[in-house]
């Protein structure tokens, strides 16, 4: 997979929370998505505070860096840093943390692919 999930900062506001992903070779992110998966206690997946974000179709070149901010605010490339590493931010747009205080949740990177879609017809009033 050229895109990886590398690293979870857990955080107490939605502007220093958020996750870092890595390109191994070019890449485009739109097919990816990052999701929150809560486990119950037994280990099966919980559907209580599920999240996911699901990226648009952007360039990322080999080890380009993504850092996908928890809280709100509108995509940005930054230049490379003195290092070389160049940072696209992504941003989630919550106003509240997705990642529990206690730690226990899992981010997960997938990568999907849309089959079909249907329109939602309105509700028939009687």
């Amino acid at each position: 997979m050229s895109l990886t999930l590398h690293s979870v900062t857990n955080a107490s506001t939605p502007a220093a929370e958020g996750v870092w992903l890595r390109a191994s070779a070019p890449v485009s992110t739109l097919g990816y998505a990052v999701v929150d998966r809560t486990f119950n206690p037994d280990g099966t997946p919980s559907n209580e505070f599920r999240h996911i974000y699901l990226f648009g179709d952007v360039a990322i070149a080999k080890d380009e860096w993504i850092r996908l901010v928890t809280g709100p605010g509108k995509y940005r490339k930054a230049p490379a840093d003195k290092d070389g590493h160049v940072v696209h931010y992504f941003y989630w747009g919550s106003g509240n943390c997705v990642w529990n205080d206690a730690g226990g949740d899992t981010a997960a990177l997938i990568r999907y692919t849309t089959v079909n879609t249907k329109p939602v017809p309105p509700v028939v009033k009687p």
